[in-house]
């Protein structure tokens, strides 16, 4: 399950979001663990954020996605 984000920033503020929601040790301590997921990039070069174990809003529920396009790379057979 995801939510596609149009820039890595945001994408990042949400994954950030739920780390302090989860009290990680970046937010508690100043060292260690911020985000809660990674970010992905996607085909059509949006964000794809991983959230199947987050805390969403009811809004946030119904954008999501079962799975996204990742961008082919050159480097790939």
């Amino acid at each position: 399950m995801y939510l596609i984000f149009d820039t890595l920033q945001d994408a990042q503020d949400r994954s950030e979001e739920e780390g302090i929601r989860l009290g990680f040790s970046y937010h508690t301590k100043g060292t260690g663990t911020r985000f809660a997921t990674s970010p992905r990039e996607t085909i059509e070069g949006n964000y794809a954020l991983p959230v199947k174990n987050y805390q969403l809003s009811q809004e946030e529920q119904e954008l999501t996605v079962d799975d996204y396009t990742p961008p082919a790379y050159e480097d790939e057979i």
